[in-house]
């Protein structure tokens, strides 16, 4: 499953989206709307793409399997913190937690620039990557050892 560029490229494909994504919402308004803890979490986000779309890069250019193992980690880990910040950014707008993730000057203009649709969507995009971190995990867990890191 990982001999070849296509799992590098697919990987620095959705790290570079992510770091897109992170970087657009620290340029914008976030650093000044959201909660320090916010902005922490989203600038360890912005890390975490940087260092998967640097090993994944090598990985492409050496199309060696033992390469894939930092990429795919950072990768995974990067996913999942966007999970969870997807998670607080659904619960800030629902319920007992609404704007608990944005300074409280900003709730007002925080509210109306979100509509239920693009928190839905959000969400959805949130859930099929973790859906694909376990999918991939399946398949390596699945292949035999020596296919993993050939040599």
């Amino acid at each position: 499953m990982l001999a070849g560029r296509r799992p590098a490229a697919l990987l620095f494909g959705g790290a570079g989206i992510l770091l897109y994504r992170t970087v657009a919402l620290l340029a914008g308004s976030g650093r000044v709307v959201l909660k320090p803890w916010v902005v922490a979490l989203t600038f360890i986000e912005m890390a975490l793409d940087c260092v998967t779309m640097a090993g994944s890069a090598r990985w492409w250019l050496t199309r060696c399997a033992g390469h894939a193992r930092l990429p795919l980690r950072a990768g995974v880990a990067a996913t999942l913190l966007h999970a969870a910040r997807v998670s607080v950014f659904v619960l800030g707008r629902t319920g007992p937690w609404r704007d608990f993730d944005v300074r409280p000057e900003h709730r007002a203009d925080h509210d109306e620039r979100w509509t239920w649709s693009q928190v839905v969507l959000a969400s959805v995009l949130s859930v099929l990557g973790v859906i694909g971190v376990v999918v991939v995990w399946w398949f390596r867990r699945r292949s035999p050892a020596g296919a993993r890191h050939p040599r």
